[in-house]
């Protein structure tokens, strides 16, 4: 039995033993922040769960071959690159947590330290990526975060680094500080549609 089926029965069963009582609300978490909800109000008892959102769309058809190409190219880059996408998030944002009251000399030396060891985890992957997986990668790593690469760069390696890259992006066809801009690249954002970063989407 896989684990969502599991929180599903789990949830179920705490709604069947529930008492009758008045404005009660239990919730129950999954580790990837998805939610189930038990409302028991003047005995009648209610259950609300997220629900990830599912890609819904008819076969897609290309004007040309090379649209075709194109959009399978980032299909293909886009499951390659997405781990590395998930641990650069997930690290950034422990970084944003566990410096947040630090100095900024003390910030820096920590960074530093996260830095190398990502470096040496991850260098010869990152070598040997082509360069749409690299433009996929950091496209896909903008999308969640909300920010260019360029101030993801500057705000924890400081402002010449960051120029340093964006002078680099640009011989490469680059602009890091454009940012991830939906509309910009439709096949591009159809291809990053169908990942997630562990987050549960609902509204309520």
């Amino acid at each position: 039995m896989n684990k969502h089926r599991l929180m599903f029965y789990a949830a179920l069963l705490l709604v069947f033993s529930a008492t009758a009582q008045n404005a009660v609300s239990t919730d129950t978490l999954s580790k990837g922040g998805a939610w189930a909800r038990m409302e028991v109000e003047n005995g009648d008892t209610t259950f609300v769960m997220s629900l990830w959102p599912v890609k819904i769309a008819s076969r897609r058809t290309f004007k040309d071959l090379d649209e075709q190409r194109m959009y399978y190219r980032y299909v293909r880059a886009a499951r390659k690159v997405y781990p590395y996408a998930l641990e650069a998030i997930e690290l950034y944002r422990d970084i944003q947590e566990e410096t947040a009251d630090m100095s900024k000399g003390k910030r820096r030396r920590f960074i530093r330290r996260e830095h190398h060891e990502l470096k040496e985890d991850f260098k010869d992957q990152m070598k040997n990526l082509s360069k749409t997986e690299g433009k996929v990668l950091i496209k896909m790593i903008e999308r969640q975060l909300d920010k260019s690469f360029y101030s993801i760069i500057k705000e924890t390696r400081g402002g010449a680094t960051a120029t340093y890259w964006q002078t680099a992006g640009r011989f490469w066809g680059y602009d890091l500080k454009e940012g991830y801009q939906a509309g910009a690249e439709p096949l591009l954002d159809d291809a990053l549609l169908d990942y997630d970063f562990g987050e549960a989407i609902y509204r309520y």
